[in-house]
């Protein structure tokens, strides 16, 4: 626009020298009337310019919103982008967790093919668009198919479902794996606390000979897998040093056109500019004589001018921006090369030792477990004889304690039966007292009353026969006495008994207490 503006605004700075040189009289009335018609020219023109510079405002305006709205949805973008490489970073660590418990549970055959189907690309890059690339490594998918929103969620959908049910039938096979040593562990303890005899102690070694050679099978399914998987990386390794090479070569070429186009540029720019001053010394004196001929300036031919030189510089501002673009993606080229590089040499290193698999981390778990089970088998077969032993002594003690307890609560009762006997002698011989004092009472009112013999006799023969019933109760009350006494003792000695049943209850407390724990370390030893 302000080229458009200069080029109208150029005849008129041009026209006092075009007077000043022609000044005739024809010549003046011609000038005159090709000025009023450029004024008006210039006018509309200027009016136009307003319009498309107000329109261009606008559409400033809109730009900027729209590179607003744009920020905006790049950042979020960003952010659900993270929140995805979060969450794919997490599932793959629970499936890989998983993977390796069930190997190391002696799982069944699911977790022994996952581990060797197990997709380890995590460096490839899905077919999809740029903003669906986290979403398809996390659904482990290529393409997200776009026809409409709801198809795009089904399918969402039903991949994310695909994978959660690969990971809880993971889950299950752990938690069966897991069951099955448990029961195989129980059952192997209930063998081994038994009283066993030689033929079932070589019925129970032969057991455990079979499950040591059923878990032997499978660590070395393990580690052929883990054979397999390392020829697979070797293999890939190989390719990726290959695809290297090659895209190295390539990066060379690329770099030798790149070199080439700019030498061109440059010469297409030195030449542009050479052409563009020899052409606007040749306007320049073209339009100089033309205008000595014929009294005017050609707004046409200036405008194609200034419209071939506006051209001319957008195609140099365009082959500067391709110039930059491709800069640009030299840099980002060479910095994925130097990172696959680091990456490759990084590989190379691992690789070059010839006992990396057997250094590696799975082949020494295994290893590891190996020898652990050996040992652990050893050490149930020693805890086994050891709880064998303190099993016959505590059920020894269990049966003296029973016995002494059942000493002591025939005691109570003979105490208690002694104490109740001993209550009715004394009412008994407290009622007796009472009546031998009412018969004496009565004995010497009927002596005063009436001097009668035969009543006398008869008080002298119920006294006698009351003072030896008086004496009998006598003697049955020192006999009670001494049975009291020997209650007496017979609670001392329960007392005693009492203490000493306590002292063997805390001390079947405590054998109880370590039998728990010894129960507890084998059942934790199971559960490993």
């Amino acid at each position: 626009m302000e080229s458009s503006a200069a080029a109208s605004d150029e005849p008129q700075k041009k026209r006092p020298h075009l007077n000043s040189v022609f000044s005739s009289p024809t010549m003046a009335r011609h000038l005159k009337t090709s000025s009023d018609n450029k004024d008006v020219d210039a006018a509309v023109l200027q009016h136009q310019n307003q319009k498309l510079v107000q329109q261009l405002d606008a559409q400033k305006h809109k730009l900027h919103d729209l590179e607003a709205k744009m920020k905006e949805l790049r950042d979020k973008q960003a952010s659900y982008d993270d929140f995805l490489v979060t969450l794919n970073r997490i599932w793959n660590q629970l499936d890989d967790d998983l993977i390796i418990l069930g190997v190391h549970s002696m799982a069944d055959q699911i977790s022994l093919q996952s581990l060797d189907h197990q997709d380890y690309s995590g460096g490839s890059i899905p077919s999809c668009p740029a903003e669906e690339i986290f979403l398809c490594r996390v659904l482990k998918t290529n393409a997200i198919p776009g026809n409409a929103n709801d198809v795009s969620i089904v399918n969402i959908r039903e991949a994310l479902d695909l994978r959660h049910s690969s990971t809880l039938q993971l889950m299950k096979s752990l938690e069966n794996a897991i069951d099955a040593q448990r029961i195989k562990t129980e059952n192997l303890a209930h063998l081994l606390e038994g009283k066993t005899s030689a033929e079932d102690g070589i019925i129970i070694l032969s057991k455990i000979d079979d499950m040591m050679k059923e878990e032997a099978n499978y660590l070395r399914q393990v580690i052929d897998v883990l054979h397999l998987k390392h020829k697979a990386y070797a293999d890939a390794i190989e390719a990726c040093n290959q695809r290297q090479s090659a895209d190295q070569s390539e990066l060379k070429r690329l770099e030798g056109e790149l070199e080439e186009s700019m030498t061109e540029l440059e010469d297409s720019r030195r030449k542009l500019v050479t052409l563009k001053m020899q052409k606007d010394v040749a306007c320049g004196g073209q339009e100089t004589i033309s205008s000595a001929v014929n009294g005017s300036m050609s707004p046409e031919k200036h405008t194609d001018r200034t419209k071939g030189v506006r051209e001319l510089k957008e195609s140099i501002e365009e082959a500067k921006i391709l110039k930059e673009d491709r800069l640009s993606e030299l840099h980002d080229a060479q910095e994925d090369n130097l990172h696959l590089s680091k990456q490759l040499q990084e590989l190379q290193n691992e690789l070059k030792d010839d006992r990396y698999v057997h250094s590696s981390r799975a082949y020494t778990l295994c290893n590891d477990q190996l020898h652990h089970w050996n040992s652990e088998a050893e050490r149930y077969k020693a805890l086994a004889d050891s709880l064998q032993a303190d099993r016959s002594f505590i059920g020894r003690r269990e049966k003296e304690l029973v016995l002494k307890a059942e000493a002591v609560d025939a005691a109570k009762k003979a105490v208690d039966n002694s104490e109740s006997r001993i209550e009715e002698l004394e009412h008994r011989m407290h009622r007796y007292i009472i009546e031998k004092n009412e018969l004496e009472i009565k004995m010497e009112e009927a002596i005063q009353d009436s001097g009668r013999k035969d009543i006398k006799e008869e008080f002298q023969i119920m006294g006698s026969a009351l003072s030896k019933e008086i004496g009998m109760m006598e003697a049955q009350l020192n006999r009670w006495k001494e049975t009291a006494q020997e209650a007496v003792s017979l609670r001392k000695e329960r007392r005693s008994l009492e203490t000493s049943l306590e002292r063997k209850v805390i001390e079947h407390k405590d054998l109880i207490g370590k039998c728990a724990h010894q129960t507890g370390e084998i059942r934790t030893l199971k559960e490993l």
